[in-house]
């Protein structure tokens, strides 16, 4: 019986540590406003782009009074830390739509991946003596 109650116990703890720090929009996006709500009164509220990373980079929000409601609107996408004096959380702020860089660098790779490997058969398949075919008779090799 103890054991149990136990396991109800570690079981409801991240429930309630993920209620100290609320999002009007589970995954927010770049560039559009979010509410965030706080369990307990602060007055500042530090948001750190990339955290534990050699780019990150941290703003802060502040009001004149502890309040319990912040208004927030993400510059940049990736992961982002929301941290108060008692309470912390990590959310992943969503890119505004399809990044053509991105869609530019997939198609780019795709082009070098598939055309090595184009070149690469060409070249192994490749007959110097006939008409540039590779006949192989398969009986001259050992079963294997």
């Amino acid at each position: 019986m103890r054991h149990l109650t136990f396991f109800f116990v570690l079981s409801a703890l991240p429930a309630l540590a993920f209620a100290q720090i609320r999002l009007s929009a589970e995954q927010p996006v770049q560039g559009q406003p979010v509410t965030i709500t706080l369990a307990q009164d602060d007055s500042m509220l530090i948001i750190t782009y990339r955290p534990n990373s050699s780019v990150a980079r941290t703003d802060t929000l502040h009001a004149g009074r502890p309040v319990t409601a912040f208004r927030w609107t993400p510059r940049k996408a990736g992961v982002v830390s929301l941290s108060t004096s008692t309470a912390s959380r990590n959310v992943s702020v969503r890119f505004r739509g399809l990044s053509v860089t991105g869609i530019l660098v997939m198609a780019v790779a795709a082009t070098l991946l598939f055309g090595g490997a184009a070149f690469a058969f060409r070249i192994l398949f490749k007959d110097e003596e006939e008409d540039e075919t590779l006949d192989i008779d398969l009986d001259h090799f050992p079963d294997t």
